[in-house]
């Protein structure tokens, strides 16, 4: 996997975020690191599914979209006031 180094700085930035007290943040890189994962694993795939012809026999993996289907929106959570501080 040459990709495996955003993998693994996304989850630097993660703990960081976490062991600092960036919740939200923490959460988000989170969220990017599993998509990173997904979609760097479909461009490994993608050499595979050429060589099958492209029959339909590959299918993109889940999470990943063709195109008609909906994308992945992050929607940002309130920060926390008051007491939920």
């Amino acid at each position: 996997m040459k990709h495996e180094w955003l993998i693994d700085i996304l989850g630097d930035l993660r703990n960081y975020a976490r062991k600092n007290g960036l919740v939200a943040l923490s959460e988000e890189l989170s969220t990017c690191q599993a998509l990173a994962a997904v979609e760097i694993s479909s461009l490994e795939a993608a050499p595979a599914c050429a060589e099958a012809g492209g029959n339909g026999a590959c299918r993109a993996p889940v999470g990943i979209t063709t195109g008609n289907e909906r994308r992945l929106r992050i929607v940002p959570r309130p920060l926390a006031t008051g007491n939920d501080a």
